[in-house]
Order: C-alpha cells, then sequence, then structure tokens
C-alpha cells in the first residue's frame, strides 16, 4: 500500500466516523458505510420508531430524506476531504417505505464552491447488507426505489469558526 493509499483509508475512516458519531443519525439508526472519491453509501435499520402510522409499518418521509441527505453530504465530504453543509435539498418520494433502507450517492458536479449530488434510497428485498454487497457485481438484486433526491453542499473553505470539523473537536 503506497502512502497515498494509507492517506485515502485514513480520510475515509475520519469521514465515517464523522458520519457516524453523529447523534441526529444515531437517534434514527443511521449509518454510513462506505464514502469515497466522491460516493457514498449508506443504511437505515428500519423500527417502530421511523414509523408515521400506529396500524402499519409505513416511513415518515423524514426518514428517507435524512438517509438521503446524510449520505448525500458523505459523497460531497469525501470528495473535497472536509465536511460540506447542506445548501439545498430536494427528494422525490416513489413508493411508502416499510424496512430496512440502503442510500447511494454519486457527485455529479464540483465546481469549487459547490458540489451537486445525487441520491437513491432504495428498500431491498431481503437483507440490506447483503443488498449492498451483491449491487456491487449485480445489478439486477432485487429491490424497489422509494427516493431520489439531488442535494447542493457548500464545498468551498469553511471559516475557522464553523461547528463542522472532521475531528469534532477532540
Amino acid at each position: 500500500m503506497s502512502d497515498d493509499d494509507a492517506d485515502d483509508a485514513d480520510d475515509t475512516d475520519d469521514i465515517l466516523d464523522y458520519f457516524n458519531r453523529s447523534p441526529f443519525r444515531d437517534l434514527l439508526d443511521i449509518e454510513v458505510t462506505e464514502a469515497a472519491e466522491g460516493r457514498a453509501v449508506g443504511r437505515l435499520q428500519f423500527g417502530e420508531k421511523h414509523s408515521s402510522n400506529r396500524r402499519q409499518a409505513i416511513a415518515q418521509g423524514g426518514v428517507a430524506f435524512s438517509l438521503a441527505d446524510s449520505v448525500a453530504g458523505a459523497a460531497a465530504t469525501a470528495l473535497v476531504g472536509f465536511p460540506t453543509p447542506t445548501i439545498d435539498f430536494r427528494i422525490d418520494y416513489l413508493a411508502p417505505a416499510t424496512d430496512d433502507l440502503v442510500a447511494t450517492a454519486e457527485t455529479v458536479r464540483e465546481g469549487g464552491e459547490t458540489a451537486v449530488v445525487d441520491v437513491e434510497v432504495v428498500q431491498p428485498d431481503g437483507d440490506a447488507d447483503e443488498f449492498r454487497r451483491d449491487t456491487e457485481a449485480d445489478d439486477d438484486a432485487e429491490s424497489r426505489t422509494v427516493a431520489v433526491g439531488r442535494g447542493v453542499y457548500k464545498t468551498s473553505d469553511l471559516p475557522d469558526d464553523a461547528p463542522w470539523d472532521l475531528d469534532q473537536g477532540e
């Protein structure tokens, strides 16, 4: 492994740690599992607390939104190497979410000041971890797309007093 590869691995670990130590994402059971080179993947373990309906498990829309924004933010952060605050995010809901979710995000444009990231949120048929592994080799893996979104993230230098940094003040 070259020094550059080791640095990239350290950066990825820092980014994953930053996103996975968030109290908000912890509350929602969101985990960012991959983040490198402007791409990211994450998952949400669906539970009763995510439902907007007491009679039937249907995720409240903010659940998919939070997963999508988190994973898209991780993709932008992985591109520039420091936290990228959300400037704008829009989402289209395509189907109700009723089980674990997986989001995949890819940076489609980085213009110096901002990055644009597209994200897809799917509900796998079966185990979410197995789905993530299968999709790397097989585009025909079973899933249902529940939402698609696009986020814009600030990628220019943050001020010294910005509340976001990878080491979270530690």
